[in-house]
């Protein structure tokens, strides 16, 4: 600061010498400057890869995880819709759907009244044997079960099948004393007869 407050004192010789070094002075820091400028940015992770968009700028993507990546279309269609396996009966274990049911108008012996319901063939319903009856008799339309009557037992039950001869042929879990349980064929009709009281004509 001195000597630029003494400027004056100087002379012309030394004035350009001391004007050069500040050129030079200037010129160099800008260099500097530049060079640091110039240094490659740093490298981008491993995970991580390089892309150039319409500006020139870098952009850095991060690769998606295969769990991301599913969508849910392609998630949706590997799903399995489970289906209840279709019933199945083959000519061993099956009931009979040959033998005719048989009708009769003989007087009955006796008329009662008894609380009766209805069974299928179905797991849950019966045993590991659900076509074979208590004593032995294949399953079949006309069969009852019911445990204060005698195995071959013929009934009928007028009031809803007029004529029609049922047997006994099965037996109930022995919690049920007094009452006679109808077989059938499909499930939704032994849903829709439920529980009812009716009155039963015993044939013999």
């Amino acid at each position: 600061m001195n000597i630029l407050s003494n400027v004056k004192y100087v002379s012309p010789k030394a004035r350009r010498l001391m004007a050069f070094l500040a050129m030079a002075v200037t010129l160099s820091s800008t260099n500097v400057q530049a060079a640091h400028a110039s240094e490659p940015l740093p490298e981008a992770p491993s995970w991580a890869t390089e892309q150039v968009s319409k500006d020139d700028a870098r952009t850095l993507v991060v690769p998606v995880t295969k769990q991301e990546a599913v969508s849910p279309v392609s998630t949706q269609s590997t799903l399995t819709t489970k289906t209840k396996p279709k019933k199945v009966w083959n000519k061993i274990n099956a009931p009979d759907l040959t033998t005719p049911v048989e009708h009769s108008s003989e007087p009955a012996v006796r008329t009662i009244k008894v609380p009766t319901s209805a069974y299928n063939s179905e797991a849950g319903q019966t045993d590991s044997s659900p076509f074979t009856t208590a004593d032995g008799s294949q399953v079949r339309d006309g069969i009852v079960a019911a445990n204060f009557l005698p195995h071959g037992t013929r009934i009928r039950i007028p009031d809803y099948f007029g004529d029609k001869v049922f047997e006994v042929h099965d037996r109930m879990n022995s919690r049920y004393t007094y009452k006679i349980d109808l077989w059938m064929l499909s499930h939704k009709d032994a849903l829709k007869w439920g529980v009812r009281n009716v009155t039963v004509e015993v044939l013999d």
